[in-house]
């Protein structure tokens, strides 16, 4: 699957809407995740879903996505082959890939972080996956970041020139119950 066409009803486009605000979205409630991922399943995106919230360290979080995404044997378990190898992975002609990061918040405030905040590591990793987006983009193929956070408050500015928005059905702070 290739471009967009501009004869497309492109608004009602959940992949759409995604890539065109940076295809890194924000989720907070698992219904509004799992309504865009049904979405996505049925215009034949491959999908392939972690769950952040288990990754105690950084090699805990590299084995994850080596083994899910087929990383060759020789993936050195650090940023730079991260980067590299995301080139490489396979997304679907058909429709596209989305990668999926469940409790991406708890990733964040592991601790394993030289930031006091915690959060360095993780706005590093999504920072590499943005940038990922875009090289893919260039060859016609659709990949998606969706990232899931049980804190309506987390934010990732600054990820290869965008920003990780809220997904439409929570870009309200009062639908995240904020407001």
């Amino acid at each position: 699957m290739a471009f967009f066409s501009a004869d497309e009803e492109t608004g009602q486009r959940r992949d759409f809407a995604i890539l065109r605000d940076g295809g890194v979205a924000l989720y907070w409630r698992p219904e509004a995740l799992r309504m865009d991922l049904n979405w996505l399943e049925s215009n034949e995106y491959s999908i392939a879903e972690f769950d952040a919230g288990k990754w105690k360290n950084e090699e805990q979080m590299h084995d994850a996505l080596r083994s899910a995404l087929s990383f060759p044997y020789y993936y050195g378990k650090n940023l730079d082959a991260l980067n590299d190898c995301l080139s490489g992975i396979e997304v679907s002609e058909a429709g596209g890939t989305a990668l999926v990061f469940h409790r991406y918040d708890q990733f964040a405030n592991v601790g394993f972080s030289k930031d006091p905040d915690n959060k360095a590591l993780a706005k590093i990793v999504l920072h590499i996956f943005a940038d990922a987006v875009r090289y893919h983009m260039l060859f016609g193929r659709r990949l998606l970041i969706l990232v899931q956070s049980d804190d309506p408050r987390i934010s990732f500015e600054d990820l290869a020139g965008v920003s990780a928005r809220w997904n439409p059905r929570e870009w309200l702070n009062k639908d995240r119950e904020l407001a």
